[in-house]
């Protein structure tokens, strides 16, 4: 499974010590074994860690190169200008209070009365005793 270079991605966990040795031979293997029931991941052996950094090295662009395609760029009109690339920043408008903060406005009370309701005057309240007194008397008599 792990004999082309691991294309898969896969993780090899074993207590064989010598698996482990065979596993360390080859490079972008990641292993993992058991320590006092704590599952360890190994650190990468000294063949990964070199594999890794040709892969890096072969995947960087050298200072030469990059010069190469600057001066291309520079010939086919391709290089943009440092200050067309700067824009104007939005200047942030002004906005007023938050409208669920403020109060509303109160309306104006509209100031027509009608004639009649200032002509009126209060009159105090009379009782009619004579008419209690003579309707308690015929119920005391009826029950």
């Amino acid at each position: 499974m792990v004999d082309e270079g691991n294309p898969h991605h896969y993780f090899v966990a074993t207590q064989d010590q010598n698996l482990s040795v065979k596993v360390k031979r080859t490079p972008g293997i990641p292993l993992m074994f058991i320590i006092q029931n704590t599952i360890v991941l190994d650190k990468p052996s000294p063949r990964t860690v070199a594999f890794v950094k040709a892969v890096e090295a072969g995947q960087l662009v050298s200072v030469h190169e990059k010069q190469s395609i600057k001066q291309l760029k520079e010939e086919q009109g391709l290089v943009r200008n440092p200050d067309l690339r700067r824009r104007r920043r939005k200047k942030k408008k002004v906005g007023g209070p938050n409208p669920l903060s403020c109060l509303k406005k109160k309306k104006k009370a509209q100031d027509t009365k009608s004639p009649a309701s200032e002509k009126k005057r209060k009159r105090k309240r009379i009782r009619n005793r004579s008419t209690l007194k003579v309707s308690s008397e015929q119920q005391g008599a009826e029950g």
